[in-house]
């Protein structure tokens, strides 16, 4: 027994088919299932097929297995539920819903079409009625297409709550099952799927699929790529009726012999452009699909296209939320915006920057004295106030370790003065902490040595398959920590040779003898930086 599980990772929607006894999904290559979401274990968990049905068994992963709020050991795969893998979400389909019960293929000819309607004709006629698809029906007396209107409480009773229904749904699977469920509640139809446009390979992904009765071995839906082109080309909605007897059709000896009587075939759009189709077929039923149940379709599909729009836009609201939350913490608002807006990578490349280390003098002993609790609380304190300074020059957070802090400048946002912001804030952050001490007399006298360094770097997200940080490395970054721990004395703001040539004549700087800093076959001519230049 096969299952096909759905998940979004990588910047795209994929779709695995769990076949065999086990399968196995982590970081690691190793794994069956690859995945890249930093949130996920080498190897995480892996899906067993016992008995006939899928169980997904976490594997002593870090984030584990969850379902809802509740954390398993092990959970059965079932229609449509969530499972998530850390920060994963995974959705198991049933094997009626696969791939495999939708075939593609040119078994029917575009000459076949009976009727069609171009949606946009539809959205002038839904627009002009207030936006009132049920006025649609009621209005005209005769159908989209021309043909007289019937089945009028069909339509109304279809449109009555199906907008409510569609735009309540959460998840675009959701919509998807929901628009099919309406479809089979108001159209004379057997079968119906769902198939939306995989952004990334352009081909048509099955999303759901219903039928009246339990899918028959060998019975599979039969999509033409020729009606599928046309519907998506054209944005119209089309209806192929009497296939067994329609002479143009008398090649689809397939679809005669699967006993399809009828096919109608809706767009699914966003704004101009067609994101998937809405797809319902007749098998041996006595009743045959006419221009008002083309008419029918083609407005729930504006409806179930609006549905899925908004579930995205959700989706993108939510996930740049959670992006925001998590830059948030290491870069300021601006970067922040650029990242989000693409203007300024977060990708692994060698750049220019200036690396800034600041430590806290006399605080080792302080913290023996103190309270843990009032060590925390005075170092949360001052620490915002030292970060709001790198940020206000635009500054990225890198880490803060024990009393010290590490910030860069120049990545992830390119600054050709990265050096004089580093600069900058050092003489900032000296001056917060004068005044964090002054507003604090009863508190401990707190001293700060700064070192300052520039050169090229290699900045991105480094790190294990556990656990990865936006950092940067080089020797650059080690130059800056001597300084800051050999040469730079309290309450001073020491830089390298290259932020001093950066700078040029910005700031007031006083030369210091050369030195041999700790790992360094050369020696190094730092510079003490007084204060701005006047």
């Amino acid at each position: 027994m096969t299952m096909v599980i759905r998940f979004h990772d990588g910047g795209r929607t994929r779709r695995e088919v769990l076949e065999g006894e086990e399968v196995t999904i982590g970081r690691s290559e190793e794994c069956q299932i690859t995945v890249t979401d930093e949130t996920i274990s080498r190897r995480h968990a892996r899906f067993l097929l016992e008995d006939g049905r899928w169980w997904v068994e976490d594997l002593g992963s870090r984030n584990g297995l969850r379902v809802g709020d509740r954390a398993f050991e092990r959970h059965l795969l079932e229609d449509g539920l969530p499972i998530f893998l850390g920060n994963l979400e995974i959705i198991a389909e049933v094997p009626d819903k696969s791939h495999e019960s939708v075939l593609t293929g040119d078994e029917l000819p575009g000459q076949g079409i009976a009727r069609s309607i171009g949606i946009d004709d539809l959205r002038r006629r839904l627009e002009s009625q207030s936006g009132d698809p049920s006025s649609i029906i009621a209005s005209g007396g005769t159908s989209l297409t021309g043909s007289p209107l019937a089945g009028l409480g069909l339509a109304l009773d279809l449109f009555k709550g199906a907008a409510e229904t569609l735009l309540g749904e959460t998840r675009v699977e959701q919509v998807s099952e929901s628009a099919l469920d309406l479809a089979l509640r108001s159209l004379p139809i057997d079968r119906g799927f769902i198939s939306l446009i995989d952004p990334d390979s352009g081909e048509l992904l099955p999303q759901a699929l219903r039928s009246r009765t339990p899918q028959a071995p060998g019975r599979p839906m039969q999509l033409s790529s020729t009606i599928a082109s046309l519907v998506l080309r054209e944005k119209r909605s089309v209806l192929i009726g009497n296939i067994a007897e329609d002479s143009m059709l008398k090649a689809a000896e397939s679809i005669i012999q699967m006993r399809i009587r009828s096919v109608m075939c809706a767009p699914l759009l966003a704004g101009d452009s067609a994101i998937g189709i809405l797809y319902v077929d007749c098998l041996e039923t006595a009743r045959e699909l006419d221009a008002v149940h083309l008419d029918i379709l083609s407005v729930l599909a504006l409806m179930a296209s609006n549905a899925i729009e908004q579930c995205r836009l959700r989706t993108s609201i939510e996930e740049e939320r959670r992006l925001r939350q998590d830059l948030s913490c290491r870069l300021s608002p601006n970067v922040v915006e650029k990242v989000i807006l693409g203007e300024a990578e977060l990708g692994s490349r060698e750049t220019e920057i200036s690396v800034l280390f600041a430590d806290l003098v006399g605080f080792t002993p302080l913290s023996e004295e103190l309270a843990a609790t009032e060590v925390t609380a005075l170092l949360n304190d001052l620490f915002d106030q030292l970060t709001d300074e790198v940020f206000t020059e635009d500054g990225t957070l890198d880490k803060y370790i024990g009393d010290a802090l590490i910030a860069f400048f120049g990545a992830p946002d390119e600054q050709q003065d990265h050096a004089a912001r580093a600069v900058r804030t050092a003489l900032a952050m000296q001056k917060r902490l004068k005044n964090f001490v002054v507003h604090r007399p009863d508190g401990p006298q707190l001293e700060m040595r700064i070192g300052i360094n520039s050169g090229t770097a290699v900045v991105g997200d480094i790190g294990s398959t556990l656990r990865r940080d936006y950092t940067v490395i080089g020797d650059v970054v080690n130059t800056a920590s001597r300084l800051e721990s050999q040469v730079a004395k309290p309450g001073e703001v020491v830089i390298g040779p290259m932020t001093a040539e950066a700078i040029g004549d910005q700031f007031l700087l006083t030369p210091i003898e050369e030195v041999s800093l700790k790992g360094k076959k050369q020696r190094v001519k730092p510079f003490r930086v007084e204060g701005m230049s006047r």
